[in-house]
């Protein structure tokens, strides 16, 4: 079984190395980017380090340019790369660990990594992972973890062997977007979402056009 210890363990392990930083340094609460030195591109070097080990599949996409794909273009950022309504519920409701006082529509989207904790790595790892059928579909055996020489993890059913997958993790956002999208509160915050994005288009559509050359008094 993979315990909780052990995700931890190898969620720390993971920042440690991407980062270069000592792993005592890298408890739950630390902030990646401000407090243990960052940047955008450790989150993929990071990322491939927990695929290693986990029998998982991290989102690539960005959360909220994908829910684009279901709520329609500007519904999660508007044309000045701001979280809207929507957007920053989705920042809330999904990156655990974070600090939700900060985010809020109009925060830039740039600034969201920036909140991202060793927790939230840990959050997202664990979400994944529950995705894993406790049951094997071919015999009824129950799910079980195995951990191989090099500390890699997968998962099988512990009757018959069959490797038992998680959901891709966009596939998994994707799930969700449709899940949530008949919800009353989701509905409004699309509505507000759509008047911050037609503001912000209209703030940043074409100055006027110059008047043509021939119109122009001599």
């Amino acid at each position: 079984m993979l315990s909780s210890e052990e995700l931890d363990d190898i969620v720390r392990s993971a920042v440690a190395l991407a980062l270069a930083v000592e792993l005592d340094d890298v408890t739950p609460d630390k902030l990646l980017i401000p407090e243990l030195g960052a940047e955008s591109i450790d989150f993929l070097d990071i990322t491939f380090r927990l695929e290693q080990f986990l029998p998982i599949s991290v989102p690539r996409d960005d959360l909220n340019e994908q829910a684009e794909d279901v709520f329609g273009a500007g519904a999660a950022v508007d044309t000045l790369r701001r979280l809207t309504p929507l957007g920053a519920y989705l920042v809330r409701e999904r990156l655990l660990g974070v600090d939700l006082s900060k985010v809020e529509p109009g925060m830039r989207v740039e600034d969201v990594a920036a909140l991202w904790t060793v927790h939230t790595w840990g959050g997202l790892c664990q979400r994944l992972l529950d995705t894993i059928p406790e049951r094997c579909q071919a015999c009824g055996g129950s799910r079980t973890f195995l951990r191989n020489e090099d500390g890699e993890f997968h998962a099988e059913c512990d009757g018959c062997g069959t490797e038992l997958t998680a959901i891709p993790g966009d596939e998994l956002n994707q799930n969700w977007f449709e899940e949530i999208r008949e919800l009353d509160e989701v509905a409004l915050l699309v509505r507000q979402s759509r008047v911050q994005a037609a503001e912000a288009e209209a703030a940043t559509g074409p100055a006027s056009a110059p008047a043509p050359a021939d119109a122009v008094a001599e």
